[in-house]
């Protein structure tokens, strides 16, 4: 994406999460809201966000095995995770995926920012199947699990439909590719056939039906760790009526809804998405379904921020390379010293 088109993502997200800001705050009742949020249990919350760092665990664990045989620690491979969803929550843009990639190619010198690049892109698209495979799960469930808005349950039926063969087409093209050889291209090509190269040697992972196996258990135990983040955070606001399916409902919408350009840490998106579901699907009261909304994201940026800023200390960096890292994706292949 060029820097201008970066731009104008940057700023829709940003138009988008105040409007949608603006929206959740306009004629809250903000007394009781204040109510419902002291009255949360702290403990599940605490233990919702030992699961929510279970996530990143899982993901470091993944990463080894969709990277191939390329021998990097599980400390580089936590650290890149922590630090590049970090980025995601405080860079607009997005740029905490690039970010995950430079950093990884700084703490292992042996991986390409375009190996690292590859990976993740192999990475989404189990994570996308997975989500998919949660909202068909959502939509077997859905008469039990909704309360209200049958509509909206049919709109998604149908959304789920187009996603899920977007995911047929990206998963084809994927294992077609990581099949062919890029390279061989001379002249004022050569640059852009190198970095394909190492972009595709990210597709590591599926030459191998053993990795294959391991990334979806470990895609597995991601995603699980989710949605028992989702259900703790619904019984420490006294949501004791929402069960499992809830829980899988409520990630399924948030996933989809952060896929929008969006401001840093999906400010104002979450909180609308997470208020909407409680209150048109499961039939919950305005003033709770808002203090949840606000105490989700509270804890979810909290956490994924202060174990990012951990993982960035131990490694020797600091926010200032972060910043000079930032720019572009040239500029995340620019040396960038520790010291």
């Amino acid at each position: 994406m060029s820097k201008r088109g970066l731009r104008t993502t940057v700023w829709l997200g940003v138009a988008l999460g105040a409007a949608c800001l603006a929206a959740f705050a306009w004629n809250a009742p903000w007394s009781e809201i204040g109510r419902v949020l002291a009255g949360a249990d702290g403990t599940l919350i605490v233990l919702a966000g030992g699961f929510l760092l279970m996530t990143s665990v899982a993901r470091a664990w993944r990463w080894r095995h969709l990277l191939g045989e390329a021998p990097v620690s599980f400390r580089h491979r936590l650290s890149s995770t922590l630090i590049g969803f970090a980025g995601n929550n405080t860079l607009p843009g997005r740029l905490g995926e690039p970010l995950r990639c430079w950093m990884l190619s700084r703490l292992d010198r042996r991986i390409d920012f375009w190996r690292a690049a590859g990976s993740l892109v192999v990475e989404r698209v189990f994570d996308l199947t997975a989500a998919i495979t949660l909202l068909g799960i959502f939509l077997l469930l859905a008469p039990a699990a909704a309360a209200t808005d049958t509509a909206l349950i049919r709109r998604i039926d149908h959304d789920a439909v187009r996603i899920a063969f977007v995911v047929v087409v990206a998963a084809g093209g994927l294992v077609i590719l990581a099949g062919r050889r890029i390279g061989g291209r001379g002249g004022r090509w050569s640059g852009l056939a190198t970095r394909l190269e190492a972009l595709q040697s990210g597709f590591a992972g599926l030459h191998s039906l053993r990795a294959l196996a391991l990334t979806i258990l470990y895609t597995g135990i991601l995603w699980a760790s989710m949605v028992t983040f989702e259900l703790l955070m619904l019984r420490a606001f006294g949501f004791t009526q929402l069960g499992l399916a809830h829980a899988v409902g409520l990630l399924v919408v948030l996933c989809f809804a952060i896929a929008l350009p969006q401001a840093p840490a999906g400010l104002g998106v979450v909180q609308i998405a997470s208020q909407t579901t409680l209150t048109a699907l499961y039939g919950v009261p305005l003033a709770p379904a808002k203090a949840f909304a606000i105490g989700l994201w509270v804890c979810q940026v909290g956490i994924v921020v202060g174990a990012g800023a951990v993982a960035l200390w131990a490694e020797g960096y600091s926010v200032a390379d972060v910043r000079r890292a930032r720019g572009s994706i040239g500029a995340f292949e620019a040396p960038v010293s520790p010291e």
